[in-house]
């Protein structure tokens, strides 16, 4: 089993929220994934999200660096197990303007998810689902 560390952001903009769909390249299964990835030796989380948003997304965003949650959880994919420690922040969007997304084959473009659909689509972990929906709630207790 390999460990991950990384970084992800939960970024809703006009009721729906950033994510991006993507195929498991050995299972073939289907996903709606937060943008999000591993934390380079070079960068903080903060930096790591706001980076793997991108380049996931196309999408420049701003993370909020006091909203972090952290999950840990086991994932499959692409044939290995991982056992992930994932810090989730809140994110605003800098720019509605998208730069042109180079990621990997799996990645299957920008998808925003209805508020009303986070269950259906990020239900997969229930640990990842519960990251979002409490991000959303301390943010819409907020005002944001």
């Amino acid at each position: 089993m390999k460990s991950r560390v990384r970084a992800s952001t939960v970024l809703i903009h006009n009721g729906r929220i950033l994510s991006f769909f993507a195929v498991d390249p050995s299972s073939g299964r289907e996903y709606h994934f937060l943008p999000g990835g591993a934390v380079e030796p070079e960068e903080t989380a903060p930096e790591a999200a706001e980076r793997e948003t991108w380049e996931e997304t196309g999408f420049r965003v701003a993370v909020d660096p006091h909203s972090a949650v952290d999950r840990e959880y086991f994932f499959y994919w692409d044939g290995q197990d991982y056992d992930c420690l994932t810090v989730f922040y809140w994110a605003r969007l800098l720019s509605p303007l998208q730069d042109s997304v180079e990621d990997r084959d799996y990645n299957k473009g920008v998808a925003w998810v209805p508020l009303s659909e986070i269950k259906e689509k990020f239900g997969y972990t229930q640990e990842i689902l519960s990251a979002i929906e409490e991000l959303v709630e301390k943010h819409h207790r907020a005002g944001d």
